[in-house]
């Protein structure tokens, strides 16, 4: 049976539907839980393309910036606005092809959960590319700014005030930083243990220096 709820002032709402950014922003917020989360999705997005080098860069414990840089195969221009579109994939095209998936990553949700979780933008070059792209993108990601910028063979994911639209969410992460960031540590550890031909370093950088 459905249920009829009550607001704070004691009226009662009638059944409708919810609408589709708030829809996006609640279910984002179930596929990027957390620091470990966020993260965890962009390292294994660079595994998937191939990289052998693999930076992730904190500013603030990640509160103010989380920066994955990368020197895999890139992403072509054709499908850089798929690239923040949720269930939008190269992994799979059936259900049936979840048998033979062999890559970290398959749903395609990451990157369109990230974008209604914070700022998101992306600076990728194509291994068949002459010149790099700076792409920025809205909450529904949806390429907003496109730039040519110079860089070698690779990407790099940014996302600036991660969760910063979730109230809740965002004060219990500032609360936990060093908690949070210390998970992060421990997942990468074991990243280096399994993938032993990839470098992978990471890095925080504080407000005061």
């Amino acid at each position: 049976m459905a249920m009829v709820a009550a607001t704070a002032s004691g009226t009662v709402n009638s059944i409708a539907a919810i609408d589709s950014t708030t829809v996006h922003r609640i279910c984002a917020g179930q596929v990027v839980l957390s620091l470990v989360a966020a993260v965890k999705e962009l390292v294994e997005n660079s595994l998937d393309a191939g990289a052998s080098t693999i930076e992730v860069r904190l500013k603030n414990y990640g509160s103010d910036l989380i920066e994955v840089i990368d020197n895999g195969s890139g992403v072509r221009e054709e499908d850089f606005q798929a690239l923040t579109l949720k269930h939008h994939t190269s992994k799979l095209r059936t259900f049936s092809d979840l048998t033979h998936v062999a890559t970290f990553g398959f749903r395609g949700e990451a990157l369109s959960s990230l974008c209604a979780l914070g700022n998101l933008a992306i600076c990728t070059c194509h291994l068949e590319a002459s010149v790099g792209t700076r792409l920025e993108f809205d909450r529904g990601g949806m390429i907003v700014k496109r730039i040519p910028t110079p860089r070698p063979t690779g990407t790099t994911v940014s996302v600036a005030h991660l969760f910063s639209t979730l109230p809740v969410r965002h004060r219990e992460f500032t609360k936990n930083l060093k908690r949070e960031f210390n998970k992060m540590v421990a997942v990468l550890n074991a990243y280096c243990i399994v993938s032993t031909t990839v470098r992978l370093s990471c890095s925080n950088q504080l407000s005061s220096g």
